[in-house]
């Protein structure tokens, strides 16, 4: 499916100038330019309809809003585009809606909550080079707090993730930040995955006495009862528990998926297998067929394949003598079923809309 702001997602990184050393925001080049953009993306959400397209669309008005000054309005925008992102369900949407809101905040001081959103962004089956953007933004959140020490953990692993320009141009001024910064300290040391993300999900034990799983608050204290026989991890708010089947939980313990599958083990392209869900759906196996639910349980693929593999552009399926196709995320028919793995695969890998432009 094409992507509809991908032209103005590239016309916003054209209007983009140096970066300002001491602000370390982005100079605008041509302010009509970007206000053109605006416009443009205003337009094309009149005839709008999808989650997705809406996201991206007001991605665009969200961005060229902040690079005018208007950051009440961008984070109106960016506000909602991550809205329809996060009904979209799907990391690629959900990361760059995440860090544009994130750099909004960031610009507007609200600090703590652009941490929280940058974070947030890191997670999911993501591209390397979209981790690395994002991780610029969490840099330089850091350094207006002064956390310099933690600002170059973020700086390293942005350039180990990425050689996009847009890292690499930001690159050279963050640091010359620092160093100045520097000669009155480093700040407090740094904080983990989950400080900054605001603890969003408990985390998995097994009860030693009962040998059963529940899960722990950021107080280690249980706050969901060690009563399952197996569990995952939460992933994106959801966590997969077994108990004489397999079904799922929300962070607060509510059955989310019904005990009715034999599994929930999610195979990715590179051939790991997650406990659970990713991006937002998980695989399951009923009667040794599999299938395809979403987090609220409801069945996108019935479990009649002999496997499933969930890629980013869709879901890869077996459909029996070594014959794959694909199905797109609202389980409609997205490559015909008459590919090996690997060929199916590659033009999977062709189909990825990825996110290219300012965050």
């Amino acid at each position: 499916m094409a992507d509809v702001a991908a032209d103005l997602r590239a016309a916003l990184l054209g209007a983009i100038g140096p970066v300002n050393v001491d602000t370390l925001s982005e100079v605008v080049t041509d302010q009509h330019y970007v206000d053109a953009v605006r416009g443009e993306a205003a337009t094309r959400l009149n005839s709008a309809d999808g989650d997705a397209d809406r996201s991206r669309l007001l991605g665009v008005r969200a961005v060229a809003g902040r690079l005018l000054g208007d950051l009440d309005g961008a984070e109106v925008d960016a506000r909602a585009s991550l809205q329809h992102a996060e009904t979209a369900a799907t990391d690629l949407l959900l990361s760059p809606a995440r860090a544009r809101l994130a750099n909004v905040l960031r610009m507007k001081g609200e600090l703590a909550e652009a941490d929280r959103l940058f974070a947030l962004a890191e997670a999911g089956e993501l591209p390397r080079r979209l981790i690395g953007r994002v991780r610029i933004g969490t840099a330089l959140s850091c350094i207006a707090q002064r956390r310099l020490t933690e600002a170059l953990v973020h700086l390293e692993r942005a350039i180990e993730h990425s050689n996009d320009p847009g890292v690499t141009d930001l690159m050279a001024p963050a640091l010359d930040l620092v160093t100045r910064l520097a000669q009155e300290g480093f700040g407090p040391q740094p904080r983990s995955w989950s400080e900054r993300a605001g603890h969003p999900a408990p985390r998995r034990f097994q009860d030693p006495r009962t040998g059963r799983w529940g899960f722990l608050d950021n107080n280690r204290k249980p706050t969901i009862p060690a009563t399952f026989a197996e569990a995952g991890d939460f992933r994106g708010g959801i966590a997969a528990v077994r108990e004489r089947a397999w079904g799922a939980i929300d962070t607060t313990g509510q059955l989310k998926v019904p005990f009715l599958y034999d599994k929930l083990s999610t195979a990715l392209p590179d051939g790991r297998k997650v406990t659970g869900f990713v991006d937002g759906v998980a695989v399951v196996t009923r009667r040794g067929a599999k299938g395809l639910v979403n987090r609220n349980g409801k069945l996108i693929l019935p479990p009649h394949y002999r496997d499933v593999i969930v890629h980013p552009a869709g879901f890869a399926v077996d459909t029996g003598g070594a014959t794959w196709g694909a199905r797109d995320h609202r389980g409609d028919e997205l490559v015909p079923s008459r590919f090996d793995r690997t060929e199916l695969l590659r033009r999977l890998d062709g189909m990825i809309n990825l996110d290219e432009g300012p965050l």
